[in-house]
């Protein structure tokens, strides 16, 4: 299950089809990738629960789940 304690690596290995979406957030998935997408959505400064719905949107789209 997705969450915001999950780290970008995290999400990126068990979705890969994930990897255009997190472009499309600017969200650095190779150095940056130790974070957890609550760190990244505060750091970054972009709405979570947004980046989460468009996250599930994307693997309906994609049908990764």
């Amino acid at each position: 299950m997705i969450n915001k304690n999950m780290t970008v690596n995290e999400l990126l290995r068990n979705y890969p089809c994930l990897q255009t979406l997190l472009e499309e957030y600017h969200i650095d998935y190779c150095c940056g990738g130790h974070r957890t997408l609550q760190e990244v959505a505060e750091q970054d400064c972009f709405d979570l629960e947004q980046f989460l719905k468009d996250v599930e949107q994307k693997l309906k789209e994609e049908n990764c789940t």
